[in-house]
């Protein structure tokens, strides 16, 4: 059988959903771990989401066969990686190519004209990804602190995933 899309994951057979969950247990972990690193560091940053504290934001990256559930919950924060299929448990869904969502994330990338131009979308509590907006742009976090590195290894980290080329910067092939 011919893949659909030609040079993305999405080609990719979906692996069974025990394999699949075996599988994001060892990223769950450090997600989960820099989550918390990152609420223990910013905790003003966290305060920003106000009463969405506790809602489940699911990131679901297009060209990706799996989605990131987000549940900030302060110092009990989770991040967990669910298959897309699997997942209707949200108070906010929002969806991009993984360029977008990452640009979203390091702030690379504005909001604004992604979400009015159509590269992300949301469903549910639009106020909910508001806030989150707003608490990721005050954290003015890179990918070396989503991961939790060290602080000597993110501006080196965060130069070669600006490169690749699903990399978080304006013009990365």
């Amino acid at each position: 059988m011919r893949p659909k899309f030609l040079g993305s994951f999405l080609a990719l057979p979906v692996p069974p959903l025990w394999l699949f969950k075996t599988a994001a247990l060892p990223l769950n972990a450090l997600l989960t771990t820099s989550l918390r690193r990152v609420v223990r560091e910013r905790p003003d940053v966290f305060q920003k989401l106000g009463r969405f504290q506790n809602a489940v934001f699911l990131i679901t990256p297009r060209d990706m066969p799996f989605a990131f559930r987000l549940k900030p919950l302060a110092r009990q924060g989770v991040v967990e990686i669910v298959t897309v299929q699997a997942d209707k448990d949200y108070s906010v869904r929002i969806s991009g190519n993984l360029k977008t969502l990452l640009g979203l994330f390091d702030g690379t990338i504005d909001a604004d004209s992604s979400f009015f131009g159509g590269d992300i979308k949301m469903d549910g509590a639009t106020e909910a990804a508001l806030a989150l907006h707003n608490a990721l742009e005050a954290a003015e976090l890179g990918p070396g602190d989503i991961l939790g590195l060290p602080a000597r290894l993110k501006p080196a980290f965060n130069r070669l995933v600006a490169g690749l080329p699903f990399g978080a910067r304006h013009g990365a092939a």
